[in-house]
């Protein structure tokens, strides 16, 4: 029996999110559809259902997914490094069909807005800045820390754009010299 967390459950949501994947590449994200998906992966439509809810509950546990991995390279903040970012765009570019697609999507994803949330608890806890400070500061690094992401967002984005021409050192490179004279803690 297909049941969540045996192989046979675990192989299926492998199946979809590869054929997912496969075809983000070829197609954009709003025209791929549930039998586009079934047939890549040779699948029946009601093993995609008993895994997701529709096309976009899978791209939320795609990102979830993605969005743990990129914290798991910053290492939950203890990791602001030029060599985390390096990482960090090696993982994107390994990714490059999923978030050339998630990098113009027209809202932000609840993942996103967790993502962010943790960054600026990160900084604050390695950075020593959200300690002693009132609510009024404290918003003000919420501002900076949402600053901070939606320029590395755009970034990345930019960077898919143009087939990651840039090497990731020199995508890690850009945005040292862009943050490391603001906040030399990060870098």
């Amino acid at each position: 029996m297909n049941t969540k967390g045996n192989k046979r459950y675990k192989i299926s949501s492998e199946k979809i999110e590869t054929a997912f994947l496969s075809l983000i590449g070829n197609h954009k994200y709003e025209d791929v559809t549930i039998s586009q998906i079934c047939e890549f992966a040779n699948i029946n439509r009601s093993t995609f259902y008993c895994h997701y809810d529709d096309i976009n509950d899978l791209v939320l546990k795609i990102e979830k997914k993605f969005t743990n991995s990129v914290v798991n390279i910053f290492q939950n903040g203890e990791r602001y490094t030029s060599d985390a970012f390096v990482d960090m765009f090696r993982f994107i570019k390994d990714n490059k069909y999923f978030y050339k697609a998630f990098f113009n999507l027209p809202y932000q994803t609840s993942a996103e807005f967790v993502s962010k949330i943790q960054i600026l608890e990160n900084i604050g806890n390695t950075t020593n800045i959200s300690k002693g400070k009132n609510k009024v500061e404290l918003y003000e690094l919420y501002y900076r820390a949402n600053f901070f992401g939606a320029g590395i967002k755009e970034m990345c984005r930019l960077w898919l754009e143009n087939d990651c021409k840039k090497s990731p050192e020199d995508m890690a490179k850009i945005i040292g010299k862009e943050y490391a004279n603001r906040n030399p803690d990060l870098f």
